[in-house]
């Protein structure tokens, strides 16, 4: 086996050369100890590491050695029959490594190669005075640290591995005492060049540590103003590795450094040109000047990084030493004039983008110090305005010095791909660069805009910052024509990165601006500024002057306006305007101007005489900020006049058409130039077919934007290219932080969106994901690492997907489509691969759980289970559904029979049990939050009883008492009070007048004397008051048609099952024990426990259905919500029966007078169901106004009230309009007591129905603190549908609900009383 480049010789020669390459690593050392250190990850931090030929030898020598006994272990393995997996590869490794160690050849070849290095490592040590000791090398060879040998060989070696005090590294002070003398002025220049060759060998801390470091720095300063090209070249050569240091002592290294800068910069015999003569950049001195500031401009770069390590002195002289030098200004004109360059036009070479500032004020331990002493050098920031206000004012004219110009560019010449020359242009363009990212940085933050206003000499006014940036975005949308330009944008073709075009570059900044809400609110939201940045956009729209924009411009301010738009304020500003709101707002507001612009170049008609119609890229831009607007309610209402969505689906149409159309080109047909040109004009349309439907589809972000979508006819489409994106995880757009589930919910919260879900497979994919996560996914692959056993009911993994699937499920419409009219499948056999597709499937699989083929198909039947019965509990607080799923799948017995199946003695407590029993519970009583107990999920011992679990478990109904609080009942005392008077009067006014005295009264009432508000006064109020109010043509917008129906006629009108059961829950119960019949009626004491009370309440729906029948047509859609009459049950109609006490004439009275109202479309939800009424685009829609209206008027005035409450929501992909919906459709049954629910109903009335949506509002703010804290623990859907409303009452609430009518009236109630305006 060779042993060549390994042997003695071979290894100290190799040796040898390694150690010397590491004297930079051993120098940057403080100690044996961080020597050592480096030594050891010399592999990560050396680039040459691995091309050294002691390791090149060392590297071949192990691979000879030890490669075929890994082979051979490896086979052995395998013959042994040892499986490798994924989860064993580890175990693997290390048994085969441990052999090859432990293996008589590795031993034997590790042992003499110890033994061969140990011998050359004697020789070195032998041998290294006589190589490396003092005075010996004094040339430029990297080999003067090599007398560290000692401290790497051998641990051993204690007298040299405890410290550096070998050779020169512990300096002695006769030896810098010698140096200092060298340096004088008076010596000659082959001394000086020694006495720096000497002073290069050492420490430059240990210099700066040494008393003779004042006459050092004394006479280095000399030094460094040397023309000598080999003494300069030395002193920067010890300025750099002291820089390449961290220690303190580098401050006075900089300082130094800076001061030598000064002193040429002021010096009256200064060869600094002039900036008119441009930049030579081979001129010697100006060579040395410009490393000298790249020296500096790297130390500034890097010192941020550990300043913080040292006592503030150290960073405040480095503060002070920058300034003093930048502070250097000989003021003169933009050009043509004698000034000369500045040391910010050289920094300005070297760093255009001003990077030494913004790490500077990143942190606020360098940005205070930094902000303060800026105020002593206050020309550094004026300098920097001048120029920016001086190039934008300047941006078309030509210098005063063109020729001048001219014949400078002639003197351009390259060598390689490196300038040589800077002409004077260039030179104050490199400034105005540094210019405007200082100012960019510096109004970031408020000590930085502090500065402004700034008084400048010529000009008369200050400069403001609305001056400054005005002037900036100038640069931007109105650039240069002149040939000027042009020039500007080959600047710094020695970086080679980016174009320096002046536009792109303030945009940059501009936008880092935006990224603040707070710096942009403050520095861009004026009238003035944004009127300048959108007048590109402006131009295309005015038919007198035109002034025809680049495409790059229109792209800047998209870009721009964009960012704008990605925060509350900013949308307001571009909405509304400068100190404006939604009340005040003008239709001259930038929302106005891109809105007319987008829609006008959708259809192509921007007029001729502004040039050529915008490519689709920029309208994409200018689309993508009007969806920032419209995917908000008050963006929503201020576009909603441009009708943008009909003219984007108009477009996504044709694209479509388009693409359908386009040739595939082949190779026969064409040439390969035509070939790539068809290619790339089918994906531009392709990506623009998508760009239009992905705009399109953001209108499913609020209530009313659902309507307008599904009014496109685009509803399934945009939803199947949601689901795809949805799949591969992508956001929603740039500037948007969360996902799709935001949106799914609310495209989900309505019958046709939950038809387009199911359509797409959406459904589908998120049943599998789910049946993947609880019992086993599609593929059959193996799990090696069995998962963790779950503690919770729930687990972490399944909850992502439970709430995923309760979003989708938690509107009746939405699961009338996927449910309604399906039977289960009910097998007799299930198969254990066997994952359901459908809702129905998973009901059936893991809800209703009535056979032991069911229970022994799961893998996890308990956990499956229990997620199966959370879902349930969640979507039954919708009563409707709950009526659904009773009527069709009989839930409740099959629970009942699962409960007594557990049934010994007493019912087994387990996880199953207890959520059986609160779903049991749940679904049997109806009640607010003090008219019914509902149990709890969780196990608490009582110290008393002894019980684990304090609330009785049943098998059969009715439940026990404990569920049940005793309510009072009606009071038989005559109420007297303010209200009773007014209504009692014989001859009450009529018309508004009535409404207007009976107003305030009530507010008084509900404010003062809340509990008076009930019964027949409640009931006299209704009475009086529809028939009076059916007579303002205001509330009355509805024709009062007569009733026709008969008892014959009634008997054809049959109730659904669903119906029906609602009945029995309105009013009734059966007994099994008792055989009596009651229910919420007869519990809250309301009506009396008779069978007529059940037949009376039919006899009214029946009424209600037939009357309102005559008001429907037959709507031309395949929705099931949509096929007949209203499908859920009329929570309204029964409702207002128990109010007038179960008394049938009475109630139907009212609700004839009540038809004819416009809250009636709101209140009672089956009023407007397919009705005449409506528009036929809304009415065939299967979106009820309730929602498209009420719940956008909900979001509309939660964004603006409560904006941490709409982003909690948001966070949580659920939306406010989904449980506000779900809580008016019934009534608030189930979530308030019985009193406020009247409180609501004549509130609504009597207030107006715009009360709906602050009642909505007000209730929000009152369970803000539990939403905030469900947002976090991500179960907020499940909160706020199971949770009933404590606490809150409708009086306490009233004047702040008063309040928000003062300032949203306005909007909201012409909004909603205009049901032809969908």
């Amino acid at each position: 086996m060779s042993w060549r480049g390994l042997e003695v010789e071979d290894l100290v020669q190799n040796l040898r050369q390694m150690v010397i390459s590491f004297e930079q690593h051993i120098r940057d050392a403080g100690n044996f100890d961080q020597a050592e250190e480096a030594i050891i990850h010399l592999e990560r931090e050396d680039e040459n590491f691995n091309r050294y030929e002691f390791v090149r030898m060392l590297k071949k020598k192990i691979d000879e050695s030890v490669s075929t006994l890994i082979e051979d272990e490896v086979e052995r393995f395998a013959m042994e029959g040892q499986h490798v997996d994924t989860t064993g590869q580890v175990t693997l490794i290390s048994k085969i490594t441990q052999s090859v160690l432990q293996s008589k050849p590795f031993c034997d070849m590790s042992r003499k190669l110890k033994h061969n290095i140990s011998v050359a490592v004697e020789e070195l040590i032998r041998n290294f005075d006589a190589e490396f000791g003092e005075g010996k090398h004094r040339d430029m060879d990297d080999r003067l640290l090599t007398h560290h040998i000692k401290n790497m060989s051998d641990e051993e070696e204690s007298s040299c591995g405890s410290s550096f005090n070998q050779g020169m590294l512990f300096t002695n002070n006769q030896v810098l005492q010698e140096v200092a003398e060298k340096l004088s002025k008076n010596r000659e220049l082959q001394t000086k060049i020694d006495a720096l060759h000497s002073l290069n060998q050492n420490m430059p801390a240990d210099c700066i540590s040494s008393d003779h470091w004042p006459q050092i720095r004394k006479n280095l300063m000399d030094v460094m103003l040397d023309p000598d090209p080999e003494l300069s070249h030395l002193t920067q050569k010890f300025i750099t590795r002291a820089f390449a240091t961290t220690c303190p002592q580098t401050r006075e290294i900089f300082t130094l450094l800076g001061e030598n800068l000064i002193t040429q910069f002021q010096s009256k015999r200064s060869l600094i040109p002039k900036v008119k003569n441009g930049l030579d950049v081979t001129s010697p001195e100006i060579v040395k000047l410009i490393k000298s500031f790249r020296l500096l401009n790297e130390f500034q770069q890097e010192t941020v990084n550990y300043w913080i390590r040292f006592p503030d002195k150290y960073k405040e002289e480095i503060l002070q030493s920058t300034l003093n030098l930048f502070s250097i200004h000989q003021m003169g004109g933009l050009m043509g004039n004698s000034a000369q360059l500045t040391p910010i036009h050289f920094v300005s070479l070297i760093d255009p983008k001003a990077q030494w500032f913004i790490k500077w004020m990143h942190g606020n331990y360098s940005r205070m110090s930094l902000l303060e002493m800026l105020k002593q050098y206050r020309p550094i920031v004026v300098n920097a305005v001048r120029h920016c206000l001086d190039f934008s004012a300047n941006r078309k004219q030509p210098f005063d010095l063109m020729s001048d110009i001219s014949d400078n560019y002639s003197k351009l010449s390259s060598q390689g791909s490196r300038r040589t020359y800077y002409a004077g242009v260039e030179l104050e363009y490199a400034y105005f660069i540094h210019s405007v990212h200082l100012l960019g940085r510096l109004l970031c933050f408020a000590n930085g805009r502090s500065f402004f206003p700034i008084k400048l000499k010529d000009s008369d006014e200050p400069v403001t910052i609305t001056r400054l940036l005005n002037a900036l975005v100038l640069v931007v949308v109105d650039p240069s024509t002149s040939h000027r330009s042009s020039r500007h944008a080959r600047l710094f073709c020695i970086l080679h990165i980016v174009p320096y075009e002046p536009g792109t570059l303030v945009t940059e900044i501009l936008k880092s601006l935006c990224s603040s809400e707070q710096t942009c609110e403050i520095c861009l939201y004026t009238d003035e500024i944004t009127s300048t940045l959108l007048s590109p956009v402006s131009h295309y729209l005015d038919s007198q002057e035109h002034h025809m924009s680049k495409e790059s411009t229109l792209l800047h301010v998209a870009d721009i306006v964009s960012l704008i738009a990605s925060s509350t304020k900013g949308r307001r500003h571009l909405m509304y305007g400068e100190r404006k709101n939604m009340f005040t707002r003008t239709k001259s507001s930038a929302a106005h101007i891109i809105a007319k612009f987008t829609k006008k170049a959708l259809i192509g008609d921007l007029p001729r005489e502004a040039g050529p119609t915008p490519s689709k890229t920029v309208i994409g831009a200018y689309l993508y900020i009007c969806r920032q607007l419209y995917n908000t309610c008050e963006g929503l209402l201020v576009l909603y006049p441009y009708d943008l969505h009909t003219v984007v689906a108009e477009a996504w149409r044709n694209a479509s058409r388009e693409t359908d159309g386009a040739s595939t080109p082949t190779p026969s047909e064409s040439s390969d130039s035509s070939d790539a040109t068809a290619k790339q004009e089918n994906y531009d349309v392709r990506v623009w077919e998508d760009t239009l439907r992905d705009n399109l589809l953001n209108f499913a972000s609020t209530a009313k934007g659902i309507l307008l979508l599904q009014q496109t006819g685009a509803m399934n489409e945009c939803v199947s290219y949601m689901f795809a994106r949805y799949e591969k995880k992508l956001q929603v757009s740039k500037c948007e932080k969360f996902g799709y589930g935001f949106m799914v919910t609310q495209v989900a919260a309505t019958a046709p969106g939950m038809v387009a879900l199911e359509k797409t497979g959406y459904i589908r994919a998120l049943i599998e994901e789910i049946w993947s996560v609880l019992e086993c996914g599609v593929s059959d692959t193996p799990i090696f690492t069995p998962k963790s056993w779950s503690v919770d009911p729930v687990d972490k993994a399944s909850h992502k997907h439970l709430i995923r699937l309760l979003n989708v499920l938690s509107s009746f419409p939405a699961v009338f489509e996927v449910l309604a009219g399906k039977p289960l499948a009910s097998k007799d056999e299930y198969s254990f691969r066997e994952i359901p597709s459908t809702i129905a499937d998973f009901m059936d699989r893991l809800i209703i759980m009535d056979s032991d083929a069911k229970i022994h198909s799961l893998f996890n039947f308990e956990h499956s289970h229990t997620f199966g019965l959370r879902v349930l509990s969640v979507m039954v607080s919708c009563l409707d559904t709950f009526l659904l799923l009773q009527s069709q799948y009989n839930f409740q017995d099959k629970l009942l029979t699962a409960q007594s199946l557990n049934e010994e003695r007493n019912i087994i407590i387990d996880m199953l049990s207890i959520e059986r029993n609160y779903v049991l519970v749940r679904t049997y009583l109806i009640g607010g939050p003090t008219e019914r107990i509902l149990p709890q999920r969780c196990l608490n011992e009582d110290p008393k009883s002894g019980s684990v679990y304090n609330f009785p478990l049943f098998s059969s109904f009715p439940v026990p008492r404990e569920y049940t609080p005793n309510i009072g009942g009606r009071s038989t005392i005559k109420q007297d009070n303010e209200l009773i008077k007014f209504l009692s009067v014989k001859k009450p006014e009529k018309g508004k007048a009535w409404l207007e005295k009976c107003r305030p009264i009530f507010i008084k009432i509900l404010q003062t004397k809340s509990d008076s508000l009930k019964g027949n006064v409640v009931q006299q109020l209704l009475e009086v008051g529809s028939p009076i109010m059916a007579k303002i043509p205001e509330e009355a917008i509805f024709p009062l048609l007569d009733y026709t129906g008969t008892d014959s006629a009634l008997k054809n009108v049959q109730l659904t099952p669903l119906q029906k059961l609602g009945v029995k829950i309105a009013v009734r119960q059966r007994n099994n024990q008792l055989n009596v019949f009651y229910r919420y009626g007869i519990h809250l004491k309301v009506i009396h426990t008779s069978a007529e009370v059940t037949d009376k309440l039919m006899h009214l729906l029946k009424q209600c259905a037939f009357f309102l029948q005559q008001q429907q047509r037959q709507a031309d859609s395949k929705m099931k919500y949509l096929h007949s009459s209203y499908t859920g049950f009329d929570w309204f109609a029964a409702t207002v029966f128990l109010i007038f006490n179960g008394n049938l004439e009475k109630s139907w009275n009212f609700l004839h007078k009540f038809s004819t109202l416009g809250c009636s479309g709101y209140l009672w939800v089956p009023r407007l169901h397919s009705s005449v009424h409506m528009p036929v685009g809304l009415m065939s829609s299967g979106i009820s106004p309730l929602f498209s209206s009420t719940g956008h008027n909900i979001e509309l005035v939660l964004q603006v009230e409560l904006p941490l409450v709409a982003s909690a929501f948001k966070m949580s992909g659920f939306t406010p309009a989904q449980i506000c919906i779900h809580w008016l459709k019934q009534c608030f049954w189930n979530y308030l007591d019985w009193g406020d629910i009247c409180h609501y109903i004549c509130m609504c009335i009597i207030m107006g129905i715009d009360y709906q949506v602050y009642l909505c509002v007000s209730i929000l703010k009152h369970v803000q603190k539990d939403i905030m804290e469900h947002m976090q623990t991500q179960d907020l859907i499940i909160f706020m549908k199971e949770k009933p409303l404590s606490g809150f009452h409708i009086s306490n609430y009233m004047k702040y609900m008063l309040e928000l009518e003062k300032k949203y009236r306005k909007i909201i109630l012409s909004n909603m009383l205009n049901i032809s305006k969908p």
